[in-house]
C-alpha cells in the first residue's frame, strides 16, 4: 500500500478535487463523490488487493 501512497503524493490529482479516489497498483482505479461506491468499485476490480482510498481536498484545503 505504501507504493499507492507514494503514487498519490507524486501524482497530479487536481482533476479529482473534492472527490474520493481509489488507488491500486499505482493507478487511480475509481473515483466519485460517494466513498462507499468508490471503495466497492475498487474492490470489485481488484478483489485480492488493498487499495488506498482517500479524498482529494478542495483547493482551499490543499497545502503546498
Amino acid at each position: 500500500m505504501n507504493n499507492n501512497y507514494n503514487f498519490y503524493m507524486e501524482t497530479d490529482v487536481s482533476a479529482y478535487i473534492g472527490k474520493w479516489i481509489a488507488i491500486c497498483d499505482n493507478k487511480i482505479v475509481s473515483s466519485g463523490k460517494d466513498v462507499k461506491k468508490v471503495f466497492k468499485e475498487a474492490k470489485e476490480k481488484y478483489p485480492k488487493k488493498r487499495s488506498l482510498v482517500t479524498r482529494v481536498p478542495d483547493k482551499e484545503t490543499m497545502i503546498f
